[in-house]
């Protein structure tokens, strides 16, 4: 004579066949739960990231007539997170200015990023931005796409939206 080990549950082979059927239904409800709300959260943080983490592509660098913003080849906007991958400090901008024709290494790494001692070499050019790091500089009028200016090793920092 044999005991039933699942006092509610009526033996026989139908019954055993439902319960398998109950379990797999609620074994794939569960898995298909955890799915909707894995590609939920991935979805979401995809968005955050997107929102708070976006690079300009390509980079450009602009005169004091572009505004500023994230750079892409609809929207040509001039980065104003920029930083240098050479020295590793963030791009100082200056607005109707250019850098006088002396400027040399020694007054960028001793200067940066203290406007008040950068101030005696720069030379008010209404339309012109003055960009500084503290190894390299460059005085910018018009839109200009950062991939042609190979010996400045500046790139786009992220842009929180």
């Amino acid at each position: 004579m044999s005991v039933n080990a699942f006092p509610n549950v009526p033996s026989g082979d139908e019954n055993v066949d439902d319960l398998i059927e109950d379990i797999l239904s609620v074994r794939f409800h569960d898995e298909n739960k955890k799915q909707k709300t894995k590609s939920a959260s991935q979805q979401s943080s995809k968005i955050s990231r997107q929102q708070y983490s976006t690079k300009c592509c390509p980079v450009y660098l602009g005169g004091s007539g572009i505004p500023f913003g994230i750079g892409t080849n609809i929207s040509e906007r001039a980065c104003n997170q920029l930083r240098c991958t050479s020295c590793d400090f963030t791009i100082v901008t200056f607005d109707d200015y250019k850098w006088d024709a002396s400027c040399d290494y020694l007054f960028f790494r001793n200067s940066v990023p203290e406007h008040s001692k950068l101030q005696c070499k720069m030379i008010r050019k209404k339309g012109t931005r003055a960009y500084a790091c503290q190894c390299s500089w460059r005085s910018v009028h018009q839109l200009t796409d950062l991939s042609s200016e190979q010996q400045l090793r500046w790139v786009c920092g992220k842009h929180s939206a």
